[in-house]
């Protein structure tokens, strides 16, 4: 599990620390504070393997842009853009510049091997890096059909199966099972719920609020990655059902060992897992704040006891 980050001229951010993350992250901040751009840091220091694929996983694109010309700070001095992340594994470092070099002594000393050249920048990664298995969840909508291969994935096995219908279940109760059902000449699968009625449903007739969940507990149950990216986590939800959402999220974090990392607008799904956690032991959660001081972007991590002061105080955290 990683506990500290050190991010220096990446996108929007100068030079900043974190530390103290736990199993559980929630990112809070203002617009324009680089929650998104945090999740990005993270990501493509985790899986640096996966660079090509996870720039356009957490944000909009027209297609025609590659994103990578965008990751350096802009009007940044240095020779490159650094992320290293430390905790009780191994730590794991990239470096991004524009050189194009065999080697590169990017940060204190270190060598760094070339990775990829995703877009305008050659990405380098420290030769000691860990491999780690990510998967996101970006705030766009997945289709229904987009849902298919991962949600066979995670019922594969009955326990699978179980844990992810107890999941929908504590959240929408009127979901008593989940399945692939075929459809058409070419037997076309999709996922369909049991409600009550005469027949399942399939769950584009359900609504947003289903598909965001199925799509969360799947990359956690199926998947079973080492970090899960989850941005916008409330995103769909109705703030009565956030609370359940973070009780399956806390207990599937947990038992498959999964670090998570989300964001979230809202104060009420804040408020949703602090209360979701303070039932458990430990109370393995933790508020990441990020804020602007003087047009740079700054964070600190909120333990239990600062958590617990902006909740019963009501004081703004976001």
């Amino acid at each position: 599990m990683f506990t500290d980050l050190h991010i220096t001229d990446f996108r929007g951010i100068h030079d900043l620390t974190l530390s103290g993350f736990n199993r559980v992250n929630l990112i809070v901040g203002e617009n324009n504070t680089g929650k998104t751009t945090l999740l990005e840091a993270l990501a493509l220091c985790a899986a640096p393997q996966e660079a090509g694929s996870l720039l356009r996983r957490f944000r909009l694109s027209s297609g025609t842009q590659n994103p990578g010309r965008w990751l350096r700070r802009d009007g940044c001095e240095t020779n490159s853009s650094v992320i290293t992340l430390t905790g009780t594994q191994d730590p794991a470092s990239v470096a991004l510049t524009a050189q194009e070099v065999t080697k590169f002594e990017a940060y204190d000393g270190r060598l760094f091997q070339a990775m990829a050249s995703p877009g305008h920048v050659k990405l380098w990664r420290d030769p000691q890096h860990p491999q780690l298995s990510i998967r996101t969840v970006a705030v766009q909508h997945r289709t229904p059909q987009d849902l298919v291969s991962d949600f066979s994935i995670a019922v594969r096995s009955k326990q699978g199966e179980k844990e992810l219908e107890t999941l929908l279940n504590a959240v929408d109760d009127r979901i008593k099972a989940v399945r692939l059902d075929y459809e058409g000449e070419n037997n076309r699968p999709y996922i369909s719920a049991d409600i009550g009625l005469s027949e399942r449903v399939p769950i584009d007739q359900l609504g947003q609020g289903v598909n965001r969940l199925i799509a969360i507990f799947c990359e956690l149950l199926g998947q079973r990655p080492g970090i899960c990216f989850i941005d916008e986590i409330e995103n769909g939800l109705h703030h009565t059902v956030l609370r359940r959402v973070w009780k399956g999220i806390a207990a599937a974090a947990e038992r498959l060992d999964i670090q998570v990392f989300a964001t979230t607008h809202s104060r009420e799904c804040l408020e949703a897992a602090h209360h979701c956690f303070e039932e458990r032991d430990p109370y393995d959660f933790r508020v990441v704040q990020l804020y602007r001081v003087r047009e740079r972007i700054d964070g600190r991590v909120l333990g239990r006891e600062l958590i617990e002061a902006a909740v019963e105080s009501k004081i703004e955290v976001r």
